[in-house]
Formats: structure tokens, sequence, C-alpha cells
């Protein structure tokens, strides 16, 4: 399954916005997310996967925000991942629904690695 995170992408549920409204508006992560537009990343990455064959890849950027995260945060690869499957103002910021799955620390790291240019990106955003 593909995690889409573009403007047109709707919570699966009402209840999910709900939850997502306890997310306080001068949150740091609100903030970021009113003047940053990620969708970038999809240009940047679009020649490091293949469109036509293999596994549905994460989307990328759901992949960079998470990126975007670690380095705000200070987190490993792997805590970072075991922070956004508790922490409801990540979930908000990567754009899922609580129960969506995401990757694990693995994709992150293969995301992130020199081939992508996305770890150094990141450090420049």
């Amino acid at each position: 399954m593909s995690l889409l995170l573009h403007a047109g992408r709707q919570l699966s549920a009402s209840f999910h916005v709900e939850l997502y409204n306890l997310v306080p508006e001068d949150h740091l992560l609100r903030k970021i997310h009113r003047v940053v537009d990620f969708s970038f990343i999809h240009k940047l990455v679009e020649n490091s996967y293949c469109k036509y064959y293999g596994r549905p890849a994460h989307e990328p950027e759901l992949l960079f925000r998470l990126l975007f995260l670690q380095i705000l945060y200070n987190l490993s690869d792997e805590r970072v991942v075991q922070e956004e499957q508790v922490n409801l103002e990540y979930k908000w910021f990567l754009g899922v629904n609580p129960e969506d799955p995401l990757p694990d620390a693995s994709q992150l790291i293969t995301f992130s690695e020199p081939s992508t240019g996305c770890k150094s990106s990141g450090r420049r955003v």
C-alpha cells in the first residue's frame, strides 16, 4: 500500500480528525507544515525509483518527513521509528492515519543512503 501525502489526501474517519485536533495550533510541527512545502522531494528522488517494476515503495515524502523529524529532534533511526508509532504530533506531521503502516528503521536507513542524496538534503533543510 502506497501512502500518499498529497494535498488532496483525506483522513479515513472523522475520529482521526478529532484526534489530530489535539495537536496544538502553535506546535512547532504545525508551524513548519504551514511554511514548508515538502513536495519538492518527489522531483529530487524521481530517478531513484522505478515507476514500472518491483514492489511499491513507501512514499518518498513520508520518508523524507521522517528524516526531517529525526534531524529536528536528534533521534536515531530506530528511535524515530519508535516515536512515530506512538506520537500523535509526528503522525499528524507525516500525514497518516494512526493505524496506517509506516516504514521500519531499515527502510529509513536505505532511503537516507547517499545514493538518494536525501540525508544530506535533509540536513540542508
